[in-house]
């Protein structure tokens, strides 16, 4: 009973190792590379996941690589802007192997092409920031700020550069993940963007000065043309009243006394309907000397004069 358990044991342990000598498994995010005495071709890339036979080792081997994105993130690094300024920087990039036959036989593994990629991600993040100054890189305008340019152009640098060495590499993104400022830069910094204020107070200050100046003056040639217009309205009106007023005068030269009259008597009819109180004197007051402009003649004033009209309406 012991000598068969241990066979059966035995039995299972040889086939165990006879099934992982000639099998191997990829899964759904990985690709495998089957090579046949440490050389690889067209044949030797397993794209299709699942349980797959092979020689055991050292006739053929399997090499397999994620086919998910790679991070790779850039040391802490000091650069120089345009215009002069020191400023560190840390960029990242993400990758992915795009050729799994090409990277197996220029690079072969991942800390390799990380090696060889950090020099190429330096050497386009200092070319790129040197092209730019600092406010373009921090700024209180958002518009000012060229940061999405900067990593849209070291990735447009680095897919050229991988393009030409054909390591299986894509590169996928590019980005700045830290800008930090040294202390004699950021007061310098600081500096700028209080200069920069400055000048666009004093900007919208003397813009609002040539509006408040271009106001005034509009507001001044209306006044001008307005007031120009009232007196040209004044003076034909004045002209009007004198022509009417010399016809009146005409008039009023044909017969002067009758005209006088007539006037009293218009005066009266304008105020007596206005609750105005007479108090006449029938003995002595006439209508003449009510008015102050002379006596009627003789015969009217031996007719008795009539009583006052009551004008208390």
């Amino acid at each position: 009973m012991k000598n068969r358990w241990s066979i059966i044991v035995g039995t299972t342990v040889v086939a165990c190792l006879l099934v992982y000598m000639f099998t191997y498994q990829a899964r759904y995010d990985q690709v495998a590379i089957v090579t046949t005495f440490d050389k690889a071709s067209a044949t030797s890339v397993q794209r299709e996941p699942g349980l797959k036979f092979k020689w055991p080792w050292p006739i053929q081997k399997v090499t397999r690589y994620s086919t998910r994105i790679q991070l790779l993130e850039h040391r802490l690094e000091q650069l120089q802007t345009r215009d002069g300024k020191s400023v560190a920087v840390q960029a990242y990039l993400a990758w992915r192997i795009d050729d799994p036959l090409r990277f197996f036989i220029e690079l072969e593994n991942l800390q390799a092409a990380a090696d060889k990629l950090a020099p190429l991600l330096s050497e386009q993040v200092s070319g790129s920031l040197g092209l730019h100054n600092m406010d373009e890189l921090v700024n209180t305008d958002p518009a000012q700020v060229k940061l999405a340019d900067i990593e849209a152009r070291i990735l447009a640098g680095l897919r050229g550069q991988l393009a030409a060495l054909n390591w299986g590499i894509q590169a996928e993104h590019v980005g700045i993940r830290r800008l930090v400022l040294p202390a004699e830069s950021t007061a310098k910094v600081f500096e700028t963007m209080r200069q920069t204020r400055q000048r666009l107070a004093a900007s919208a200050r003397a813009s609002g000065k040539a509006q408040a100046a271009t106001i005034k003056s509009e507001a001044l040639s209306a006044q001008k043309r307005i007031l120009a217009f009232a007196q040209r309205c004044a003076q034909s009106i004045r002209a009007q009243g004198d022509q009417e007023a010399a016809q009146y005068y005409a008039v009023f030269n044909q017969d002067e006394p009758l005209a006088i009259f007539l006037r009293k008597i218009e005066t009266l009819r304008t105020i007596l309907p206005h609750n105005t109180t007479f108090v006449l004197d029938s003995d002595q007051l006439s209508l003449d000397e009510l008015f102050g402009q002379g006596t009627l003649q003789e015969s009217n004033l031996a007719t008795p004069p009539a009583p006052a009209p009551d004008t208390n309406r």
